[in-house]
């Protein structure tokens, strides 16, 4: 039976430090890149395009304000995503606040005791072309997939569907 449903937002509060430093022009250290891109809140979007040194690479030449040399197509997905969150960030703000609040505690009664998990981790991610993945008990979402609705505070969706939606029934297919 399920006794949490947890929201992580570790890999966007580090998101969030590393776009206010390189929009003040601080200088963002490879170290605190690299432990980004080994979290385990980044590892769900790794593959054979896109990885650990994909993170770092996209990371440190907006940091450095270098071209991106010879990107594939997913880290210059990952680019351009990070590069809208600097030029905009009141829509960053927009689409991150319903995150922060979000609250699925009303989802455990109804899920049954037949639900396969105790714990369940929702994470929230910087990642590129995937919406969402599931991985045992643990919840990932592509935050850039998030779209806040410009005319009306505090609305967000991913694929079209409200964000507690959207999440209810991710969580729902973990059965």
């Amino acid at each position: 039976m399920l006794q949490s449903i947890q929201i992580n937002t570790k890999a966007l509060e580090t998101m969030l430090f590393i776009w206010a430093s390189i929009k003040d022009r601080e200088k963002v250290s490879e170290a605190f890149l690299d432990e980004l891109a080994q979290s385990q809140e980044m590892t769900s979007s790794y593959d054979d395009e896109f990885n650990a040194a994909s993170v770092r690479k996209v990371l440190s030449a907006i940091s450095n304000r270098e071209r991106l040399n010879g990107p594939t197509k997913k880290e210059s997905r990952f680019w351009n995503y990070n590069m809208w969150m600097l030029e905009d960030p009141q829509m960053t703000q927009m689409m991150l606040t319903p995150i922060k609040t979000l609250n699925m505690d009303d989802l455990k009664n109804s899920l049954g005791s037949a639900f396969p998990y105790e714990n369940v981790e929702v994470i929230f991610y910087p990642g590129q072309f995937e919406v969402a993945c599931i991985k045992g008990s643990q919840l990932f979402i592509n935050f850039f997939t998030v779209k806040a609705d410009l005319f009306e505070e505090g609305k967000v969706t991913i694929d079209g569907t409200p964000l507690k939606e959207f999440v209810a029934q991710k969580i729902q297919e973990m059965k």
